[in-house]
């Protein structure tokens, strides 16, 4: 089996690759910078698509988020994924009450729609969030400041994530599944710095910002209008308790139970190190 992984350089595409590459299934990394051991794919170039999707039998998509007017495109491309026979699809939890700016619901519904063997994952926000998106504010200043309010998130590990993926496209018995995926309890912002400043013995604080100044600051660093209503959308679901859910699919799916912020903190408590 061959399994293409659309989006391999992000956040859930390195670990899909790695997870994939544990059980042995021969897996072709693709991006629109793959490097050399890797394959060229980009959702707004249609001439990559034919390479990158040749004998392939499995599918992980990352959907196109950055190209502005992306409704339809994943159902070309499974139209064009002719020996593909299982596609997992990234989504996210709360789709369904979403601006439309993103088209996600959708893509679901496009890959709903396809005659493939689908899974839909929807997960809470990522524990790697911390290392990667809001690492550059946490180890310059120890202050994060985002219009969460204090509302609970069961932030979940994008390994976890990986791992029902992997399942999902190699095993019997996830087809039609739309897989909700958590991690094990819920925290507030405030706990969950806590948990990372108890890991590296350093304060980190957690600042909430009313949605307008924090939609102001994102046009003032350069974001567009669609960026900026589709982070306040979400933003949106964590106040209103739609992120604090806690599910029992990772252990379910994988035999495992889902990896807690605290392994996350103790494993890269160097990016959050005052040095």
């Amino acid at each position: 089996m061959t399994v293409l992984v659309i989006g391999a350089t992000g956040k859930t595409g390195r670990p899909v690759v790695e997870a994939l590459t544990a059980r042995g299934v021969k897996t072709r990394a693709a991006s629109r910078n793959p490097g050399a051991n890797g394959v060229t794919f980009d959702w707004a170039n249609r001439d990559t698509w034919a390479p990158a999707l040749e004998g392939v039998e499995g599918l992980y998509l990352v959907p196109p988020y950055a190209v502005p007017d992306g409704a339809g495109l994943v159902r070309d491309l499974l139209a064009a994924a002719h020996d593909a026979r299982r596609v997992v699809l990234l989504s996210l939890l709360g789709v369904d009450l979403l601006p439309d700016v993103i088209p996600m619901a959708v893509w679901e519904d496009e890959v709903r729609s396809s005659r493939k063997e689908w899974t839909i994952l929807r997960p809470n926000w990522f524990q790697q969030n911390f290392g990667e998106g809001f690492a550059p504010a946490l180890h310059e200043g120890g202050v994060l400041e985002l219009p969460a309010a204090d509302a609970a998130v069961a932030f979940v590990d994008t390994r976890d994530i990986a791992d029902v993926a992997a399942a999902a496209l190699t095993e019997q018995g996830h087809a039609r599944n739309v897989y909700v995926l958590t991690g094990p309890r819920a925290l507030s912002h405030a706990e969950a710095l806590r948990v990372l400043g108890e890991a590296v013995d350093r304060k980190l604080t957690y600042t909430a910002l009313e949605p307008g100044a924090f939609a102001d600051g994102m046009r003032k660093a350069g974001a567009d209008d669609r960026s900026v209503t589709w982070q306040r959308g979400l933003f949106a679901l964590i106040r209103d308790g739609e992120n604090a859910v806690v599910t029992d699919t990772v252990e379910r799916v994988t035999g495992h139970p889902a990896r807690p912020l605290e392994s996350y903190a103790q494993e890269n408590a160097s990016i959050w190190r005052d040095q």
